[in-house]
């Protein structure tokens, strides 16, 4: 697991860390907050921790593509962001998908990571400025992007929380929803106690239906 994560140019302890971050976020919401609160402070603790980690130890950049929060190699060709899974991720043996639907930019960074990018990618979309120390990508650059997800699926057993997670690259994107991998690397899980349940992130949060045939 860590040589893998080696190659993609992360470690375990980064997203550990990324995962931490976002849980102690989460536990600054109210219930007087608007709904969905926590679960929108729990993503952006978890981008910022993640972009803090890989530039300041791996020498990464901030890219912003399309609407997609990543962090960027420095030889432009892997990019990790993150994605709430549902209760099949960091399960090796089945498949997991996205809590939420996702949108436009998350199925061409799918399409590229397939190979399709250069009769399918629509590079309009990730035009956009770089912001303060970030990187902007050329169209070949996008064409060739392999883009990564710590996913994460957060399950609250008694007073404690488990997250289950793994790092890996979409392949496949149907009607919002990540349908198939290329790349899987399950991770072990994060235990954390001390939870205070809130209900604050609103219905859709989780995917109950979930098929995993």
């Amino acid at each position: 697991m860590r040589v893998q994560l080696g190659s993609v140019g992360t470690r375990l302890e980064f997203l550990h860390r990324v995962l931490r971050a976002g849980e102690a976020a989460r536990r600054t919401a109210v219930p007087n907050d608007p709904t969905g609160t926590a679960g929108r402070r729990a993503y952006e603790a978890q981008v910022r921790t993640l972009r803090e980690l890989q530039i300041e130890h791996e020498g990464w950049a901030k890219l912003v593509h399309g609407r997609l929060e990543l962090v960027c190699r420095a030889d432009r060709s892997i990019a990790i962001g993150v994605m709430v899974g549902n209760a099949a991720t960091g399960q090796a043996p089945l498949v997991p998908k996205n809590a939420r639907r996702r949108g436009l930019a998350t199925e061409q960074v799918t399409r590229a990571n397939a190979g399709e990018g250069a009769s399918h990618v629509q590079t309009a979309l990730f035009v956009a400025d770089a912001g303060p120390k970030g990187v902007a990508l050329s169209e070949e650059e996008a064409f060739a992007l392999k883009t990564w997800f710590l996913v994460s699926f957060r399950t609250e057993v008694g007073d404690a929380v488990r997250i289950d997670c793994e790092l890996s690259q979409p392949k496949r994107f149907e009607d919002g929803f990540v349908v198939e991998w290329g790349r899987r690397i399950p991770l072990p899980p994060l235990q954390m106690d001390g939870i205070e349940p809130l209900n604050d992130d609103g219905p859709g949060v989780i995917d109950i239906a979930v098929d995993f045939r």
